[in-house]
């Protein structure tokens, strides 16, 4: 058989290639993340009370930020992770998600007294909350590289960043389980600071872990 005939015979009988579950395995990858950050901050750092704090309007407020940036974040990777992907609706949702952050704290400052400015957009953690939120996002970052890594992204840093956001987004989520800070000028900078970082340092790491 000559080998232009044997390659038409292969041809004809292949079957087409299943499609990849890149949504699933994205979401896997995410929730295991998640789980093993919130294993690192009950060893690490504990719980507060959630019981108490699920019944305030600042728990969901916070948590419904961190999970708006963790679903752009989301968008983003499973865009990106096709060949010539882009972003899509990802910055429209983190810019919205910050700006409406931002005009609660405008409201929240406009109604404190100037003496307490200072204490609403400082809080008693400031110096570490935005690193804790980089450390957290380490395990979630590793899980959505490592499949990543499977699939066939070619914007290598954008990649990258995507994956650092969606991290960053799903430690602050986690880490919202034991910070007490409530007020949208806190949570809008220094959360934001750490998701921030994670996708700086994400479009860093991911233009060499995920080279071909």
């Amino acid at each position: 058989m000559k080998t232009a005939d044997l390659i038409a015979s292969l041809a004809a009988s292949a079957a087409p290639a299943p499609p990849v579950p890149v949504g699933r395995r994205v979401a896997v990858a995410s929730l295991a993340g998640a789980v093993i950050a919130l294993a690192v901050l009950v060893a690490w750092l504990g719980l507060r009370p959630l019981h108490e704090a699920m019944r305030t309007a600042s728990f969901w407020m916070k948590t419904a930020y961190t999970l708006a940036l963790s679903v752009a974040g989301a968008i983003a990777v499973l865009r990106l992770a096709r060949p010539g992907g882009r972003l899509g609706a990802a910055p429209a949702i983190v810019v919205a998600a910050i700006m409406a952050m931002a005009a609660l704290a405008l409201v929240e400052m406009s109604r404190t007294p100037p003496p307490g400015l200072a204490a609403l957009w400082l809080g008693q953690s400031w110096q570490s909350c935005s690193l804790r939120i980089l450390a957290l996002a380490v395990p979630v970052f590793l899980c959505v590289i490592g499949v990543l890594r499977r699939l066939a992204p070619t914007r290598l840093a954008l990649a990258g960043a995507a994956a650092g956001l969606l991290a960053g987004a799903v430690a602050a989520t986690v880490y919202g389980l034991y910070c007490a800070e409530t007020a949208a000028a806190f949570v809008v900078t220094w959360y934001s600071l750490g998701v921030a970082a994670c996708a700086g340092l994400g479009a860093l790491l991911g233009a060499r872990l995920l080279r071909w």
